[in-house]
């Protein structure tokens, strides 16, 4: 059932209407999302079915590969240790993984969580011999690392920005470099369990998963069909995590609350890092990175809000999460099928509770 309390909640009805109108528009088979108010949750449903073979409901429990998301997760870790005085932003990536190819300028940290460093993101080429490299079980992220390291960079590092999950997945070796836990140990102990993420773990195929649902994509005809196998243990960090709505609100939570990050690195991580005339290198293919933060994006509604936050996409789902701190309203909707327009979608479910949020504080 869903979980619906609270005295700024939208009728439950409303919510879960929307949810299904999501669905129809999209033609995704299952649509679920969370929603907290004032730090707590206050709705977590879905419509659909996270399983078509086998019929499985979808709602805010059900796990699904958050995508990108991941990359939001990883750099708490990152600017924890950061806190701790254990990383600098502005090393280059070399002091913490040698096994990584000098450049023709140096790479810092600074630049992967920001996509400026110029290595690549995926291409054609990863996907020769029958996409084996992304088929295989990587035992170790520096083995992973052999896929795009002896590349040539795309440009100088800081030139311009060009999106690479390839660069963002080296937080995956930084964090296990600097703290001597393995990334998946160190995010549980760290991220996941302070802040009361108990279902958010590694995608890994050979795991038994409670409610673990399935992505589907659409064949040269429209029709839905089981997403192509991929083993994603080559990019935890940057699209490897699997998670709910629900575990997604709580990471948000626990950053609104200062449980994970100090009010300096949260403000840090937030803030774009570069002007709003920064060029993408290929701007036919890349929309211009307004509101890059250290990994995580910024933008505004219509009436100014400011929200932070980040999409994913991967293996045949959909997801993104939205908070807007100063307002206490926090978002996650997940697909399980790829959604173009999922910053809008979700965007317009927290307008339902903001809106209902200002009407309270207009009465104060």
């Amino acid at each position: 059932m869903p979980l619906f309390t609270g005295e700024l909640a939208p009728d439950q009805g409303y919510v879960k209407n929307y949810l299904q109108r999501i669905a129809e528009e999209t033609g995704a088979p299952g649509v679920s999302a969370a929603v907290a108010v004032n730090g707590r949750i206050v709705y977590s449903g879905g419509v659909g079915y996270a399983d078509l073979d086998n019929q499985v409901p979808q709602d805010g429990k059900t796990i699904h590969n958050i995508g990108s998301i991941s990359k939001a997760y990883a750099v708490v870790a990152i600017l924890q240790l950061v806190e701790k005085g254990m990383i600098n932003l502005d090393d280059e990536v070399q002091k913490y993984l040698p096994y990584m190819p000098r450049k023709q300028k140096p790479i810092t940290i600074n630049q992967i969580l920001t996509h400026t460093s110029g290595m690549r993101h995926y291409t054609k080429k990863d996907q020769e011999n029958h996409n084996a490299k992304r088929m295989r079980h990587y035992d170790n992220y520096e083995e992973s690392t052999t896929i795009f390291r002896d590349d040539s960079l795309l440009f100088d590092p800081g030139a311009y920005y060009s999106y690479s999950s390839f660069s963002s997945a080296l937080m995956h070796g930084i964090v296990e470099q600097v703290s001597g836990l393995g990334f998946e140990d160190y995010m549980r102990k760290n991220v996941w369990l302070p802040a009361g993420m108990l279902t958010t773990c590694f995608d890994v195929p050979a795991r038994i998963i409670p409610r673990r649902g399935k992505g589907y994509v659409r064949d040269s005809k429209g029709v839905l069909v089981n997403a192509p196998y991929e083993d994603v243990s080559y990019k935890y960090a940057s699209g490897g995590i699997i998670s709910t709505p629900e575990d997604m609100v709580k990471l948000a939570l626990a950053l609104n609350k200062g449980i994970l990050l100090k009010p300096k690195s949260l403000a840090k991580m937030y803030e774009p890092q570069f002007d709003k005339n920064k060029k993408a290198f290929n701007p036919t293919e890349q929309k211009e990175p307004l509101g890059q933060g250290l990994i995580w994006w910024s933008g505004q509604d219509n009436l100014g809000r400011t929200w932070y936050g980040h999409s994913g996409s991967v293996k045949g789902t959909n997801s993104f999460l939205m908070n807007f701190p100063d307002e206490q309203v926090v978002v996650a909707v997940q697909f399980n099928t790829y959604v173009s327009n999922v910053t809008e979608y979700a965007l317009a479910l927290a307008e339902m509770f903001l809106a209902e949020a200002g009407l309270k504080a207009s009465r104060k």
